[in-house]
């Protein structure tokens, strides 16, 4: 995956108005839950156990990372199949709505499961980033065993975090 991720900002370097994310920052963003102000310490501990509760009887996933998604807001590998992480998601939702007043769920009905490789920071055509991603990048399988849950912000053009809990798939 960080092969990959890095041939691909490699072969972007070069254009303008992108923000390459950088390896430790690498992540499939799963539920954004709310702001951190909003939710107590009992509601993060609460749903981190009901959460995990959940993700006990799912096995580790592996997906592919293959096809690249072109968006206003960046660049990205989608994974195949595209719902091989649906009952994380849900799981993880379901810990959500169970356990934390404040929440975001309503605010991201749709999905579509992706590692980030760069984000857009100005508006211009697509066609300079689809010809400097040609050949596109091989497939490269990734193994998804637990979920993260993180403090997250944006400095600098990138998305930041602290680790708050990580929750195996399988217990």
């Amino acid at each position: 995956m960080h092969a990959l991720a890095g041939k691909c900002r490699g072969q972007l370097a070069h254009l303008p108005g992108l923000d390459l994310v950088p390896t430790e920052w690498l992540h499939i963003t799963t539920q954004i839950i709310g702001f951190a102000d909003e939710i107590s310490t009992a509601e993060i501990t609460a749903m981190t156990a009901s959460a995990a509760k959940h993700l006990q009887v799912l096995s580790p996933v592996t997906v592919g990372l293959q096809r690249v998604l072109f968006h206003d807001e960046g660049v990205a590998l989608g994974i195949h199949p595209p719902r091989a992480l649906d009952a994380v998601r849900a799981g993880i939702r379901d810990a959500i709505a169970k356990e934390v007043a404040v929440h975001q769920l309503a605010d991201e009905p749709d999905w579509t499961p992706h590692l980030s490789v760069a984000y857009s920071n100005s508006d211009g055509s697509a066609t300079p980033i689809i010809e400097a991603l040609t050949p596109r990048p091989g497939p490269c399988p990734l193994a998804v065993r637990d979920v993260q849950l993180v403090a997250q912000e944006r400095v600098d053009h990138l998305y930041r975090w602290e680790r708050i809990a990580a929750i195996p798939l399988g217990g």
